[in-house]
Formats: structure tokens, C-alpha cells, sequence
């Protein structure tokens, strides 16, 4: 008798469990369904902040004879859903805002990387292609024009022209600190 009674007690609270548990919209989550198109500088977001601050990321380079050192920018389109044409976004390495502003707010001094010091492979203009949601622009850095250096040179990337499409903002700029070590 007492094996029925525990069989149903059972029985019941799992059908009650199945039945009164739902998945109801939790107000804690964003509903990024309705969210338009954004294109940004994913790298900007997750800066080097520990050792500089602000939007940089912090590149290392050697000297090493015959080393040729790429530095890849990535542009996401962050949307709902992926764009079903492609897209072109053009960006600039010559825009000094976010650089200026920067050493203003902090009294620091980082110098734009010389224009001699490096070379755009391909262009700034760079193609996303359709249901993709990354592009890539590639820049060579010339470490040895650049000598040995701590970390006062930066290279400044940011969106120039989304293509039709929203710039994310402060996501727009992003800086490399550019390091030569021996």
C-alpha cells in the first residue's frame, strides 16, 4: 500500500513539474531580435586595458633579419541575423580623434605610427561578403624603419564609412600600440 502511495506521489509531482515549468521571457536578457545593424571594431571592446587603457590593443614585434610582421583589423557586422549582401566598409589609418582625445584625457604623448613604417596590403576598403559577419583589412609592419621601441607608436584604425550602415560607437576606433623589441 505504501509503494502505491509513494508510486503516485511520484508520479503526480513529476506531471505537475513537466506541466507547470514554462520558458517564460526573462526581462534580465536583451532581445537582440529587434536590434538594427551594427559595424564595429570588435577588438575595441576588449582593450589592453590593464597595461594601457582605452581602446588599444598592444602588438609585439621582433627585429629578427628577413621578418615580415602582418597586423590583421577585423570589422564585424553585428546583427540579428547575418546581411544577405555584402557589404563594404572603408576605414582610415590616418584619423587622429580617438588618438589626440586620448592623450589629452590621460597626458600621455603615443606618437601616429609613421605612414613609412608600414603597408596597407590590399585596401581600406574591405568586403564583407553575404551571411558572413567578419572582413579583414592587413597592414605590414616595417619593424626595422621602426627601430626598437617600448610602445610610443600608435596605429590608429577606425571606421570611416559603414557602407549604409550604423557605426558603432565607441566601437568605431580602435588604437595599436606598436612594440619593437630586439
Amino acid at each position: 500500500m505504501k509503494k502505491r502511495f509513494y508510486i503516485k506521489t511520484a508520479f503526480f509531482s513529476l506531471a505537475a513539474m513537466a506541466l507547470l515549468s514554462s520558458c517564460l521571457k526573462d526581462s534580465r536578457y536583451i532581445d537582440y531580435s529587434k536590434v538594427g545593424t551594427l559595424i564595429e571594431l570588435p577588438l575595441a571592446e576588449v582593450g589592453d586595458q590593464a597595461g594601457i587603457g582605452g581602446p588599444f590593443q598592444t602588438v609585439t614585434y621582433s627585429l629578427a633579419a628577413g621578418a615580415t610582421d602582418t597586423l590583421t583589423v577585423a570589422v564585424n557586422v553585428a546583427s540579428p541575423k547575418p546581411l544577405t549582401t555584402s557589404l563594404t566598409v572603408t576605414l582610415s589609418a590616418t584619423d587622429l580623434t580617438a588618438l589626440n582625445a586620448y592623450n589629452t584625457a590621460n597626458s600621455t604623448t603615443y606618437l601616429p605610427l609613421p605612414a613609412s613604417d608600414y603597408t596597407i596590403l590590399g585596401s581600406l576598403s574591405v568586403t564583407i561578403p553575404a551571411n558572413q559577419r567578419l572582413g579583414y583589412a592587413k597592414f605590414l609592419i616595417n619593424a626595422a624603419a621602426i627601430g626598437v621601441d617600448p610602445g610610443t607608436y600608435v596605429l590608429p584604425v577606425t571606421i570611416e564609412n559603414g557602407g549604409g550602415q550604423t557605426i558603432a560607437q565607441p566601437e568605431k576606433a580602435l588604437m595599436y600600440n606598436i612594440v619593437v623589441k630586439p
